[in-house]
């Protein structure tokens, strides 16, 4: 008996790399930072539901969105329309089969469009919790504000696994002369004219060439240089420089009222409002324990008086009883 040959069956390394390279963070770049507790395909299914719904709002809806939307109104106003709609359904004859070959066909078709029309595409960062999303918006500042301030004004939460969504300007590489460059240009419609206070954020990942006090003194000697009123504050900034490195990238950001939107952290958002409830909650049990307290403590007091007011008057009935006999 002859022994078959095992079939070895290698992956198409080219398609890989094609898919890598379109997909990996580049310089160039603009978008959202998210960042997650080991869950990061849910995030990107709450950033991803997050950015668009904000975004039909304020751009309106993407072309593709209209075409599937007409498409699909068409399509209803040709069965509506025919005359052997109701014979179909009479009969019963629709098959599922083609109307499921129809929904996979659509979503191909979306998946093998190019990445660079649509509007937001998930990109490989390399580390662990972090997530970046490309971009084709030239503001993303404009849809995170809009995103924040809803959330705080409405204190409902939107996102489970999303924890902060920051807009990044601009993506460089990690070397000092180059987030320089890309930073003065960057800063000079922020900085240039109106004195503002600023505060530099910083934070790396899987990078240990960038040194925290070497950024944060080049990047104030560059707002110091576009207006000398611009004074540095720590604690409540108008405008925060947040400089993400990750890797072989330097991501930069600006965020206004940064600490006051608790560093762009949906959650935290949210959660405010549930914590000064149960903090009025609290307060509210507190003040009725303590006026239950109260109450027991009159009681008490009451009720100790009047036991030694009846021992006087038993005392007092006692002695005369006794004058009396002696008498």
């Amino acid at each position: 008996m002859e022994q078959k040959r095992r079939k070895y069956y290698f992956p198409n390394k080219e398609s890989n790399q094609k898919k890598r390279r379109h997909l990996t963070l580049e310089t160039g770049m603009t978008g959202f930072l998210c960042t997650c507790n080991f869950r990061e395909k849910d995030c990107v299914r709450d950033a991803y539901k997050l950015l668009n719904e904000f975004a039909d709002e304020i751009y309106g809806l993407n072309n593709d969105k209209i075409s599937t939307i007409c498409a699909k109104e068409e399509s209803v106003v040709n069965e509506i329309q025919s005359p052997e709609n109701e014979q179909q359904n009479n009969s019963d004859e629709e098959d599922i089969s083609t109307a499921l070959s129809k929904e996979i066909n659509q979503l191909k078709a979306e998946s093998e469009k190019p990445i660079a029309s649509r509007r937001f595409q998930v990109v490989y960062t390399g580390v662990k919790n972090v997530v970046f999303i490309k971009s084709t918006l030239s503001n993303p500042l404009e849809l995170v504000s809009h995103i924040i301030k809803e959330l705080d004004r409405t204190k409902q939460q939107r996102s489970r696994f999303l924890l902060r969504l920051l807009p990044i300007e601009v993506v460089c590489k990690a070397y000092m002369n180059d987030i320089k460059s890309t930073a003065s240009v960057i800063l000079e419609k922020y900085f240039s004219q109106e004195p503002k206070t600023y505060s530099i954020v910083f934070n790396r990942h899987s990078n240990d060439s960038i040194h925290r006090e070497e950024i944060i003194n080049d990047l104030a000697e560059i707002i110091k240089k576009k207006n000398p009123g611009n004074r540095a504050n720590l604690k409540n900034p108008e405008l925060a420089v947040v400089v993400e490195v990750i890797r072989g990238t330097c991501l930069i950001s600006v965020a206004p009222d940064y600490y006051k939107y608790r560093k762009y952290n949906l959650l935290e958002i949210c959660a405010v409002k549930q914590n000064m409830t149960c903090a009025k909650d609290c307060t509210i049990k507190n003040s009725d324990t303590d006026k239950k307290e109260i109450e027991i403590s009159n009681k008490s007091i009451t009720d100790t008086e009047n036991l030694l007011t009846q021992d006087n008057e038993d005392d007092n009935a006692t002695m005369s009883e006794t004058s009396n006999i002696i008498k």
